[in-house]
């Protein structure tokens, strides 16, 4: 099957996909890309979230016309055989310390988006009963365990389901078949770098960041609920480690002066 997923680019370069994973800092890095790309005013307004084509990157993020919330491209993880994409498609994808996630995750879900009142638009806090009242008892609910692996998997928002080794290390084994350059939010600079020097895309200095958790919501985390969170999400710590040893192997290297310079304040 020839994947027509792929609009034709206006730009006579090589196609780019970004896997958007939800809590990675990717909407800063979308929003990055708006900012540093010339798109039209009416593609300037569209948010962060959901726009899905900047100059010839492409942007899978969650399906938001669903209410099951699933990945728009769950068929490049997926089982089939005859998935084939064209040879000059570069794949990018933030993946983040599952600890620091789940912080920013519970925050973003319970306050910003104010599930703790109820609101629907929390959509995976509003599917817990009952509504979890704290980062230790967010974490417990198997709805919100190994979301990064889940929704590269195409599974819908709060799933309870436990991730399948064979799922996890059929998500490994795509990612080297075929070479998806993987970044870290705690390194962001490096990603960043890596993505300038790989595109030829020169991307502003400045970054506005996106969906920052206020400083007065940042958690003061026990080590003991730290513990407890990789405990709960040892896939989408398994994965983590996986990027962040590919990343030491220089599978990640950087070619490009490009720096970010409050990796450190991330706070998403």
């Amino acid at each position: 099957m020839f994947f027509k997923f792929f609009k034709k680019s206006k730009l006579p370069s090589d196609q780019i996909v970004f896997l958007h994973v939800p809590k990675t800092g990717g909407s800063t890095f979308v929003g990055l890309l708006k900012d540093s790309i010339n798109i039209s005013k009416e593609e300037q307004k569209k948010p962060s979230h959901i726009i899905d084509q900047i100059g010839n990157v492409q942007v899978k993020h969650i399906d938001f016309s669903t209410v099951e919330r699933k990945f728009q491209f769950p068929e490049l993880f997926g089982v089939q055989k005859d998935l084939t994409l064209p040879n000059n498609l570069k794949i990018f994808m933030l993946i983040r310390n599952p600890i620091d996630r789940m912080i920013s995750e519970f925050n973003f879900q319970y306050h910003m988006l104010k599930g703790k009142d109820g609101n629907k638009n929390a959509a995976i806090i509003s599917k817990l009963k009952p509504i979890p009242d704290s980062l230790k008892a967010y974490v417990n609910f198997k709805h919100t365990q190994n979301y990064q692996v889940k929704f590269l998997l195409g599974r819908k928002i709060a799933d309870p389901s436990p991730v399948k080794p064979e799922e996890f290390n059929r998500v490994l084994s795509v990612i080297d078949d075929m070479t998806i350059h993987c970044g870290l939010t705690e390194d962001y600079s490096r990603f960043l770098s890596f993505f300038q020097s790989e595109t030829g895309i020169k991307l502003k200095k400045k970054i506005i960041v996106r969906k920052k958790t206020p400083l007065e919501l940042k958690l003061e985390v026990s080590q003991e609920l730290k513990d407890e969170i990789i405990a709960c999400n040892k896939y989408d710590q398994k994965l983590y480690e996986f990027v962040k040893n590919k990343l030491k192997e220089g599978s990640g290297a950087v070619n490009s002066n490009y720096k970010y310079n409050d990796d450190g304040g991330f706070v998403v």
